[in-house]
């Protein structure tokens, strides 16, 4: 006889922390509509159950309703309330970088474990926008057992089966087939039954009862009650850890998917969200790079016998995961919920820019041994050497310094670039900003001394500009005066031509979607689009330094010229309507072998969106794009494909995390991004986004008719990126080291001159160069340091770790910085210790975390 169906009703509420309405306003219906009401109706069913997500809310209720708060874990502890997802807030997963991720779960989890002494087991995503390819291995060591999603799955049916991550772990999963919504009209169970058993795999069936920010419905336990007399399909308010016990009999039977979930075809993932309020985006990144080079340097300071300020780096912690909220750094949300992120970006800055200079300077304090007098000192937050360019302010007293010619350290001496100056009467030095290239050891610093004085020496690198052509060791750069455009060749092969073109395309959408009216640009600044308006440059010149050449283009866009047609005979004689200004700087420097972009844009002009492009020669059916803990293949040209019957159809843009690379095996383009993520690569031409101007949140399809006058993006931006060309793909060209390297910075400070110092100083060091560090921070119980990285190229390999100091306990640990007999079956691995230096073998793409005692 064929077993009865089972039905999961499982009631719930999704938090949004912040959309339509302020974070004020989702607290009042939250909590005092919404939560209060479950209680209220627990108290009356013993039947009914619920499910909660995110611990951001709970700590808002136990801060204003210590009774609410009170009930709410006696009905944790009864099983009746079960916590899901239990992150800080309900992360984007595809924007965040690795490590804010962990920092959601871990914060989150920890909470729940402390207040109510329970374990989180089931990741409930119920509406982040895709899900990145190493999620499986994230979730599971993070402590979790199962994943249920709504958005992204390539395929329908079944709803279960295992996900598979990068490094080949898998969790149960289950693909919401209608939404977190199926069983919220409860008048309409039959039809949603009928849907859902169609593509489940057993005769076990999930029916989410709620939605974004709904109240519960007190009539849930008699309609399940009159279902159950009328239906032989047994159906039982529940909650979602007792639907994955049941499936967890089928796990060996159940398909496996791989990598990430982040298809259109049956639901939306809105990948033009890449690009909407690009200055959240930009923020984000900006302060989870600041923060995570503070924690590091701070953990340091504590080895060395100083404070590591938990509750500071907490705060500061929570503020980036709130910026990291799924309908926050998509940029999805109403203009006047972005008032409390400007807010907390206030705060990062103003706590960020006092703790790190001080924390830098305490190491200083503790770790000198008096080798040589120094001036200047530099702090690398990376793994490994790294070589790159840095700046300092210096300030001197009258009489003390007349000129800066150089730095040296030891026996190395290097140029440096006088970026500008002020003197005193006697012509000695007040102030200076110098700038120059460092190789700073890894996860530590350098110390440099003051040149005023030095021998020209013959670099073995060098920078020439020859007619229109800069040329290095690295590569050439050809510009062209008329337009600022540049063609790169490397070793004799053209790498890219006409890059870094400003493209403006029409933009008829919303927050959610890029749409377009005309299927062409606007305009391009080689002269592509529509014949009316034109770009003109308004000035051009090249800055030189022994170091780099930076040439400097101004130029205006405007909307109409004339005459406008036949320009071909008839030039240009007025020109009108000038709505945005650029002014871009292309820096190529003589031993860093990438060009850096500083792009700033004026804009006045709604309805458009700005892009740049790199034309190559290079026609291919794939490129790279780098994603959380490794990277993943994305087709090209997805722009012209048109399938039916999807959700969402293929916008052509996806996501990155630092970079993109599109290469053929023997030479390649890889772009490095501070916070641009969204790219295109479309008929051998890549693109990034610059900014999208929408004047509404949504045309209504994907949320209300809104109004957000403040994402037209009428505003002054600068946007930092970079090239790297190189030979080979992207593994034999480490553009992983390269995204690392442009987004973390060198720091250097101005030091004492009249003292000595320890002139140079690695913490850590990790090699080979495919292993990455994303975490080194002190222990959550105080006891250690917790050490994180991972395998980058997808390789199995021996990894590496010298400390500074022996090595006298580790341990793999997971994400939580726990172990069990669970974690130590499926991830446990042998750890060789000796003295000071650290190995283990990791398998490709794979993640370690290991708790350390110095």
């Amino acid at each position: 006889m064929e077993e009865r169906d089972v039905i999961y009703l499982v009631p719930h509420s999704h938090y949004d922390a912040m959309w339509i309405f302020t974070k004020e306003d989702y607290f009042y219906i939250n909590i005092d509509i919404i939560l209060k009401k479950v209680v209220e109706i627990m108290e009356k069913s013993k039947e009914y159950k619920f499910l909660i997500e995110q611990t951001h809310l709970l700590e808002e209720v136990e801060r204003r309703y210590p009774d609410l708060f009170k009930k709410i874990k006696e009905f944790i502890k009864e099983g009746r309330i079960e916590i899901a997802d239990g992150e800080y807030v309900m992360a984007d997963t595809m924007l965040p970088q690795e490590e804010t991720l962990i920092r959601e779960i871990l914060f989150g989890k920890r909470y729940i474990k402390e207040k109510f002494g329970v374990d989180v087991v089931v990741m409930w995503v119920a509406d982040s926008f895709g899900l990145n390819a190493q999620l499986p291995q994230i979730y599971r060591k993070c402590g979790y057992k199962y994943v249920a999603f709504r958005r992204g799955c390539p395929e329908l049916k079944p709803s279960e089966f295992l996900w598979e991550g990068l490094d080949g772990t898998r969790i149960i999963a289950h693909f919401f087939p209608l939404g977190y919504r199926a069983g919220l009209y409860l008048d309409r169970l039959e039809e949603a039954y009928a849907k859902l058993k169609r593509v489940a795999f057993s005769n076990h069936i999930l029916m989410p009862s709620g939605s974004g920010s709904i109240p519960p419905q007190e009539e849930t336990p008699k309609v399940v009650e009159e279902w159950n007399k009328k239906h032989r399909a047994l159906m039982k308010i529940a909650t979602p850890s007792e639907f994955f016990k049941a499936i967890e009999k089928f796990k060996d039977r159940l398909p496996v998917r791989k990598g990430e979930m982040y298809s259109g075809k049956y639901s939306q993932v809105f990948p033009d969200t890449a690009s909407s309020r690009i200055w959240v985006k930009k923020n984000l990144r900006k302060f989870e790079n600041w923060l995570l080079f503070f924690e590091r340097f701070s953990t340091i300071n504590y080895l060395l016998g100083g404070e590591y300020r938990v509750e500071e780096l907490n705060n500061c912690w929570k503020k980036v995961l709130f910026m990291a909220f799924h309908d926050v750094v998509p940029g999805t949300s109403m203009d006047t919920g972005y008032q409390d992120i400007r807010h907390d970006i206030d705060f990062l800055k103003t706590k960020l820019s006092y703790l790190t200079p001080r924390v830098l300077n305490e190491i200083i304090e503790r770790d000198s041994d008096g080798e040589d007098f120094g001036d200047v000192i530099v702090f690398n937050p990376l793994s490994w050497d790294v070589t790159n360019w840095v700046e300092v302010d210096l300030n001197f007293d009258e009489g003390q310094v007349y000129s800066i010619e150089g730095l040296k350290c030891g026996d190395e001496e290097i140029d440096v670039e006088l970026i500008r100056f002020r003197r005193y009467d006697d012509e000695s030095l007040s102030y200076a900003r110098i700038g120059f290239v460092a190789n700073v050891p890894a996860l530590g610093y350098k110390v440099y001394k003051i040149v005023e004085r030095r021998k020209r020496r013959k670099e073995k690198n060098f920078i020439r500009i020859v007619g229109n052509t800069i040329e290095t060791k690295h590569f050439n750069v050809t510009f062209s005066p008329e337009n600022g455009l540049i063609t790169v060749t490397k070793n004799g092969k053209t790498i890219f031509k006409d890059g870094n073109e400003i493209v403006i395309e029409s933009e008829i959408g919303d927050l959610y979607y890029h749409r377009e009216d005309i299927d062409i640009p606007i305009r391009t600044e080689g002269g592509e689009g529509l014949q009316f308006g034109s770009f003109r440059i308004k000035n051009f010149w090249i800055e030189k330094s022994p170091l780099r050449r930076i040439i400097n283009i101004h130029t205006d866009y405007y909307s109409v010229r004339w005459p406008y047609r036949y320009t071909e005979r008839f030039k240009p004689m007025m020109w009108r309507h000038k709505f945005i200004s650029f002014r871009k700087k292309i820096i190529v420097y003589r031993d860093i072998p990438r060009i850096d972009f500083v792009t700033y844009v004026d804009n006045r002009h709604p309805r458009v969106r700005l892009r740049v492009r790199f034309k190559t020669d290079m026609r291919l059916p794939e490129y790279t794009c780098e994603c959380q803990f490794g990277a993943v293949n994305r087709e090209t040209n997805t722009y012209y494909l048109k399938p039916k019957d999807w959700k969402e159809k293929p916008s052509g843009v996806y996501p990155s995390l630092r970079w993109i690379d599109y290469s053929d095996g023997e030479k390649g383009l890889a772009i490095l991004n501070r916070g641009n993520p969204e790219n295109e690569v479309r008929d051998g031409n890549v693109y990034i986004t610059l900014l999208r101007s929408v004047g509404i949140l949504s045309n209504g399809s994907a949320g209300p008719v809104i109004p957000v006058p403040d994402a037209r993006e009428l505003k002054k931006y600068s946007f930092r990126y970079a090239v790297y060309p190189h030979e080979g793909d992207w593994r034999q060209a480490k553009v992983y080291k390269m995204g690392y390297e442009f987004n973390y910075n060198l720091v250097a400070l101005q030091v004492p001159g009249n003292r000595k110092y320890r002139l140079k100083r690695s913490f850590l060091r990790i090699e080979p160069d495919n292993v990455i560090l994303t975490a080194f921070k002190l222990a959550e119980d105080g006891d250690g340091i917790i050490v994180r990285f991972y395998e980058a190229e997808g390789r199995e390999v021996k990894a590496k770790l010298t400390f500074f100091r022996e090595v006298k306990d580790v341990k793999v640990v997971n994400m939580l910085e726990e172990t069990d007999e669970e974690f130590e079956r499926e991830f446990g691995k042998d750890v060789t210790v000796n003295k000071n230096v650290v190995e283990v073998d990791m398998k490709p793409f794979e993640v370690v975390t290991l708790k350390v005692k110095l």
